[in-house]
């Protein structure tokens, strides 16, 4: 139940004076019947306490309703504003950061140890003697002169290596 100023359920009765105010909104078929009652001089609206609360109590319910939708319409508001600000401050402080690290890496990646790059001894000779194998699956001794190619290459490439470790 609502308590209205000016009634029997004043601020008197509760024992201190009210210091809060409100606004009540109030229907447009309400203002009509009140027009009507104040144009028509026979026409008077008898209600009664129950009745007035009823029709106060509905007034306060549809501005309640009002003030609950601007509060929500103004978090809506507020909200997107906040993520609007955690975008820029990403942009302004984060996306640096991340920048940062992502050079940091790849340093650290342009120094990781990577072999040399060498020619493969007796490539071509190698090369030579898979093809050939490969063309005479059926007779591979069609192939000797290549292998006997790729042998010697093999060995000249062995004594080599064996002349510089042993220096």
């Amino acid at each position: 139940s609502i308590g209205i100023m000016g009634s029997a359920e004043s601020s008197e009765s509760a024992g201190a004076e009210v210091t809060e105010s409100y606004n009540v909104r109030v229907s447009a078929r309400l203002l009509e019947r009140l027009q009507a009652a104040d144009e028509s001089p026979h026409t008077t609206v008898q209600m009664t306490g129950a009745e007035r609360r009823q029709l106060v109590e509905a007034a306060y319910n549809e501005g309640a309703n009002a003030v609950h939708q601007k509060m929500v319409e103004l978090f809506q508001r507020e909200q997107q504003k906040s993520n609007e600000d955690l975008a820029e401050l990403h942009a302004r402080v984060e996306q640096p950061a991340l920048e940062a690290v992502e050079a940091k890496v790849a340093k650290l990646h342009d120094r990781e140890y990577r072999a040399p790059n060498r020619d493969v001894p007796c490539a071509d000779e190698r090369s030579e003697c898979i093809q050939c194998l490969k063309g005479n699956g059926d007779a591979p001794l069609n192939c000797a002169d290549k292998v006997a190619a790729l042998e010697q290459c093999a060995q000249a490439v062995s004594k080599v290596h064996l002349r510089t470790s042993t220096q």
